[in-house]
């Protein structure tokens, strides 16, 4: 056989060779199932161990291209799978939805329209015989200031005869009132703090990050009542300056970005605002913040808290700006 002839054949072979090679390759990729996979199918957290999901559900974010599309499928589906499974006379009686799916929702939700979808079926829950929980408070909050519609947070909190989703969490009210004070009338911060002794939340006086916030919104309107209220609150941030302790206001980005971290930023913040408003306004000196009118170092509250239950009381009167003695 000659040297042509010889490499002709090498070249057919190994072309006739190599799909095979990786069809095989392909093949046993597929079938392989480890044991984690045959875990996560049979409960995937989000729904009971019977339940069945939509065939396209998928229980990550898409990070890949054409993602938008795919991540707005998956909320559909999971939209119509919690929409079929809630209410007085479900539609499909197969599984129970988990309360984690309503966190999966607020996830996959990258339009202020998502969230009032979502939002029209929390009545449908409450039907159930399910009540939501602090963790739902705090992420629906979130992701309505995060999808610039802190409105439709402010609606459904402030009405729960009919969401039946309350403000039930510390860190929710104050991711509300952070939502709507710098950039919303200043009566819609107020609708926002008077929440707080609606759903039995400590009174915004006694919380330092919501005092300040509230006061920085107070002393930049220049209208009477509002002048007013900020005198109150005045009294109970000098308190909630005197019974702190120090915390360093994180510099880096990474830690800036985590959700912890953003009350002290908030804080930091207000306290910022507060200082320029007494300036444009000729307002009297802020020698009562004490530390903050020399520092630039915020203090962490005595009531910081990352949860606090609370329930609704019919009829209360909402306590704004005093604490409890």
């Amino acid at each position: 056989m000659t040297g042509n002839t010889l490499l002709a054949t090498l070249r057919w072979r190994v072309s006739t060779r190599a799909p095979r090679l990786v069809q095989n390759t392909v093949l046993a990729r597929t079938v392989h199932h480890s044991s984690t996979f045959h875990q996560r199918k049979k409960d995937d957290g989000l729904f009971s161990m019977d339940a069945s999901p939509p065939k396209t559900f998928s229980a990550t974010v898409p990070i890949h291209f054409g993602g938008v599309k795919l991540r707005e499928r998956q909320f559909n589906d999971l939209v119509q799978f919690v929409a079929d499974r809630t209410g007085r006379k479900p539609v499909n009686t197969k599984g129970q939805v988990r309360q984690s799916a309503w966190l999966r929702l607020f996830q996959l939700a990258w339009k202020p329209e998502h969230l009032e979808l979502v939002s029209e079926m929390f009545p449908k829950w409450r039907d159930t015989g399910k009540s939501f929980r602090p963790v739902h408070a705090e992420m629906f909050a979130r992701r309505c200031e995060e999808l610039k519609c802190p409105l439709l947070a402010l609606k459904v909190f402030g009405d729960h005869t009919k969401y039946g989703f309350g403000l039930n969490s510390l860190p929710a009210g104050r991711q509300l009132i952070h939502s709507l004070y710098g950039k919303y009338p200043l009566e819609k911060t107020m609708t926002a703090a008077s929440l707080f002794g609606i759903y039995g939340l400590p009174a915004v006086g006694s919380d330092f990050v919501s005092c300040a916030m509230l006061y920085a919104a107070c002393v930049r309107s220049r209208d009477p009542h509002a002048q007013v209220v900020a005198e109150s609150l005045k009294r109970q941030l000098t308190k909630q300056i005197v019974q702190t302790e120090e915390v360093k206001e994180p510099k880096d980005r990474i830690r800036r970005a985590q959700h912890n971290i953003k009350p002290t930023l908030w804080l930091a913040q207000a306290i910022r605002q507060i200082k320029a408003a007494h300036g444009e306004q000729g307002l009297p000196s802020t020698s009562f913040l004490g530390m903050w009118n020399t520092t630039t170092k915020p203090r962490k509250s005595r009531f910081w808290q990352t949860s606090s239950q609370a329930h609704p009381s019919d009829g209360a009167t909402a306590k704004l700006v005093e604490s409890p003695s």
